[in-house]
C-alpha cells in the first residue's frame, strides 16, 4: 500500500487530474477564499467543532484515495463486467424480438415480365407473412339477378397461426325475397369455426389444414390442368388456409391467364390504395366463356396486381359493350402487421353450437373418391364420358335427340368404379344451365358401396312396374311425396339406377330402348 501511495500523485496527474488547467488566476481565487474564511468574524467555531471537521475531512480524503487505487488496480472490473453482461443480454433479447417481427413491406417498382407476375400470382403465399384487409364484390348474372358482398379478413402464417373472414351478402335489389346474410369463418392451429350470424349458430371442428403444394409451382404446369377440373384440383396449387379471399386467387389465374397471347401488361406501375400495382388487360377465350353458363357474356377483363405480394387488389370483367358485369375492389390492405392469438378465436357466447349429423349412413362411404367430374361444359362432359366408355365395361348411356348429357363423373370405391351421368331432357333455349327436366343415372357393381346422398336415396313408394329392356331387368317405383319415379335395374352382377325429374314415365320407358 505504501508503494501505491508513493505513486498516487503521478497516477492522479495521469488520470483524473490530467485535463485540469489550474492557472494563476484559479490559485488566487482559492487563496482569497481561504483567507476570507480564516479571518471572517462570522465564522466563529467551537474548538471541538474544528476537530470534528478535521477528522471528517481526513476520512473523506483517505476513502476517496482508496477507492481510486482499488478501481485503478481492477478490483471493480468484475462488477462492471457483470453489469455490462446484463446490458448485453437485454440487447440480445431486443434483437430476438426484432428478428421475430415480420419484414417491413416495401413497394416494388421494378419492371416485371409476364413470367415474373405469374410466379407471384400463383405463389403469393411466399411473398407475405400476414395480411389484413377489406374488399367488395359485385356480380350480375345472365338471368338479371345480381349479388354484392363485403369481406373483411385477417391472415397470419408466422409467429401466430390463424385467420378469419367475415362476409356480408347484401340482398338482391331485383329480388324482394332475398335478405342480408352474414357468415364468418375463424381458424387457428387447433380449430375451425363456421358461424351463421343470422341464425346465431356455429359449428366448430378440428383444423386439418388445407391441401396443396409446399414448393413453388410453375405457370406452365398449372395451365395444364383442364378447365373443367380447375376447381377440383386443390392439390395442384400452393398450400393455403381456409380463409383465402383475394389473397390466394389461384383458380382465377389458372382460368383467365392460361392463354398468354390473350393478355398483355397494360401498365407497369399504378397506385391502388397505397400499393404499387401492375395492370393486366386481356380478352376471354371462348372455352372460358363456355364454362360460365350463369354469365356467358363476359368478353374481357382487367386486373390490378400488387407487385410485391401477388395479391389481386382490383378485378373488372366486361361484356361486349365494355360494361362491368363483375368486379372486386379492395378498400384496405395492410401487410405483415403483428397479430395476437386471441384475434383468431371468435366470441360465440351468445351463439348456439350446432353439431351436424354424419353426412353418410355407412362409414365405408368415406373411402369413395371422385376420379373424374365435369358439368355444364359439353366438351368436358363428353371427355369424361369417353373415359367411362373406355374403362367401364358395364357402362350404358341414352342415345336420343331429346336428351343431352349435362354432367358426368366417375367415382371409385376400392377397386370398383361407378359411373354417373345427368341428362337434360328436351331443354328449351329459354332455360339456363341444366334445365328443369332431368334424368339422373348411375351404374356400379352389385356388391360395392355407393353414396347415400344426392339424388338417388329417395324414399321409395309402391313398385308399379317390372320390365326387361336391353337385357336389364327394371323395377319401377314411385317416390313418396313427389310425382317422380325411381327405376332400379339389374344385369349380371351390376346395378343400374335412373331417377326422373319432371319427365313422364311413358317417355322414360321409350328412352330405355336407346339405353345401351
Amino acid at each position: 500500500m505504501t508503494d501505491r501511495l508513493k505513486n498516487l500523485k503521478k497516477d492522479m496527474d495521469d488520470t483524473v487530474l490530467k485535463d485540469l488547467n489550474f492557472s494563476e488566476k484559479n490559485k488566487a481565487i482559492v487563496r482569497k477564499h481561504l483567507v476570507s474564511n480564516q479571518y471572517s468574524k462570522k465564522s466563529v467555531l467551537h474548538p471541538r467543532m474544528g476537530f470534528v471537521l478535521s477528522v471528517c475531512f481526513c476520512t473523506f480524503f483517505i476513502g476517496s484515495i482508496s477507492l481510486f487505487v482499488l478501481n485503478h488496480e481492477g478490483f471493480f472490473k468484475q462488477e462492471n463486467q457483470a453489469s455490462q453482461e446484463e446490458t448485453d443480454e437485454e440487447k440480445g433479447e431486443e434483437k430476438i424480438l426484432e428478428i421475430a417481427k415480420h419484414p417491413v413491406p416495401k413497394e416494388n417498382y421494378e419492371n416485371l415480365s409476364k413470367e415474373d407476375i405469374l410466379t407471384r400470382l400463383l405463389n403469393s403465399v411466399d411473398y407475405f407473412e400476414t395480411a389484413a384487409g377489406t374488399y367488395e364484390t359485385f356480380d350480375s348474372y345472365f338471368d338479371g339477378s345480381t349479388s354484392k358482398t363485403k369481406v373483411e379478413y385477417k391472415y397470419s402464417k408466422k409467429n401466430v397461426i390463424g385467420g378469419y373472414e367475415k362476409v356480408i351478402n347484401y340482398p338482391d335489389e331485383n329480388n324482394p325475397h332475398s335478405e342480408l346474410q352474414e357468415n364468418e369463418i375463424y381458424y387457428n392451429e387447433e380449430f375451425t369455426w363456421n358461424i351463421d350470424v343470422n341464425r346465431k349458430q356455429f359449428v366448430v371442428q378440428d383444423y386439418f389444414g388445407f391441401g396443396g403444394k409446399k414448393d413453388k409451382v410453375q405457370a406452365k404446369d398449372v395451365f395444364q390442368i383442364d378447365l373443367y377440373k380447375i376447381y377440383d384440383s386443390h392439390d395442384q396449387f400452393r398450400v393455403r388456409p381456409p380463409v383465402s379471399g383475394n389473397l390466394f386467387w389461384y383458380e382465377f389465374v389458372a382460368k383467365y391467364l392460361r392463354y398468354e397471347d390473350r393478355w398483355d401488361i397494360e401498365k407497369q406501375n399504378e397506385e391502388v390504395i397505397g400499393h404499387n400495382t401492375m395492370v393486366i388487360y386481356g380478352h376471354i377465350d371462348e372455352s372460358i366463356r363456355e364454362m360460365n353458363h350463369v354469365q356467358p357474356d363476359e368478353t374481357s377483363f382487367r386486373i390490378w396486381v400488387d407487385k410485391d405480394t401477388g395479391i389481386i387488389l382490383k378485378r373488372e370483367i366486361y361484356n361486349q359493350s365494355e360494361e362491368i358485369i363483375s368486379s372486386l375492389y379492395t378498400t384496405s390492405l395492410v401487410i405483415n402487421k403483428e397479430f395476437k392469438e386471441k384475434e383468431f378465436i371468435p366470441e360465440v357466447d351468445d351463439y348456439n353450437r350446432y353439431i351436424p349429423t354424419s353426412p353418410v349412413n355407412d362409414e365405408r362411404e368415406y373411402d369413395i373418391e371422385v376420379i373424374e367430374h365435369a358439368d355444364t361444359i359439353s366438351t368436358a362432359v363428353e371427355k369424361v364420358m369417353g373415359i367411362q366408355r373406355d374403362t367401364i365395361p358395364y357402362f350404358y348411356e341414352f342415345n336420343d335427340s331429346k336428351v343431352t348429357p349435362f354432367s358426368a363423373s366417375i367415382e371409385k370405391y376400392h377397386d370398383d368404379q361407378q359411373a354417373y351421368v345427368v341428362y337434360s331432357y328436351n331443354k328449351p333455349e329459354s332455360e339456363q344451365g341444366s334445365g328443369s327436366r332431368l334424368l339422373y343415372t348411375r351404374m356400379y357393381p352389385e356388391d360395392t358401396v355407393v353414396r347415400t346422398t344426392g339424388d338417388f336415396p329417395a324414399e321409395l313408394g309402391e313398385e308399379i312396374e317390372n320390365v326387361k329392356i336391353n337385357e336389364i331387368n327394371w323395377k319401377v317405383y314411385e317416390i313418396n311425396g313427389i310425382p317422380n319415379f325411381h327405376l332400379k335395374g339389374e344385369k349380371d352382377d351390376y346395378m343400374y339406377e335412373i331417377v326422373t325429374q319432371d319427365v313422364p314415365l311413358q317417355e322414360v320407358k321409350r328412352l330405355l330402348d336407346t339405353f345401351k
